[in-house]
């Protein structure tokens, strides 16, 4: 099964680098992951009926994927601009992808970014299956390792009903993607 991890933020000093970094060091574990980041994707304009040449190989990774996790951190109640661009440039190629949303943030743990992108994975139709929110990253880490067990267990369960969810969702997305 093949995972993709979309890190939502370029912010320099970015909380979720640390929480996509030990998604996807749990996740290669069990899947085939990877780790898309927003930064390698600075597009300033979307246009859904015409990919951007710089946005093939993110349409690429799409295509292939069996399910996503996005990791986002809340800004302002709402969600990274940069990640809102870079979404916007496919809409087919999601239909039929389970999604995880894992969010940061230290107030919140980003719980209006939630329902944010619960709903606009809907509107490209794809499903969202499971989600962590993630409180005060600088205390739930002892380095690189997730150092409450809550968490771990949380993260776990994300996984489990990813792999759930993309076994179930696999004649649709075939189906898409011989269009």
């Amino acid at each position: 099964m093949k995972v993709k991890i979309i890190l939502g933020t370029g912010r320099e000093g970015r909380e979720s680098e640390r929480v996509a970094g030990y998604l996807l060091r749990k996740a290669e574990g069990r899947f085939e992951a990877e780790l898309v980041d927003v930064r390698d994707y600075r597009l300033c304009y979307t246009h859904r009926w015409k990919v951007p040449p710089e946005v093939e190989d993110y349409r690429r990774k799409i295509i292939e994927a069996d399910a996503l996790i996005i990791v986002a951190p809340e800004y302002n109640s709402g969600f990274p601009g940069g990640l809102k661009i870079l979404l916007d440039t496919l809409f087919e190629e999601y239909e039929g992808l389970p999604v995880g949303i894992v969010t940061v943030s230290s107030v919140t743990g980003g719980a209006r970014l939630l329902q944010e992108l619960k709903l606009l994975a809907t509107n490209y139709r794809m499903l969202p299956v499971a989600w962590v929110l993630f409180y005060n990253v600088g205390e739930l880490f002892n380095g690189e390792e997730l150092g409450d067990e809550k968490y771990r267990e949380r993260v776990e369960r994300l996984f489990e009903r990813l792999e759930k969810y993309a076994n179930a969702l696999k004649p649709i997305r075939d189906e898409v993607r011989e269009l």
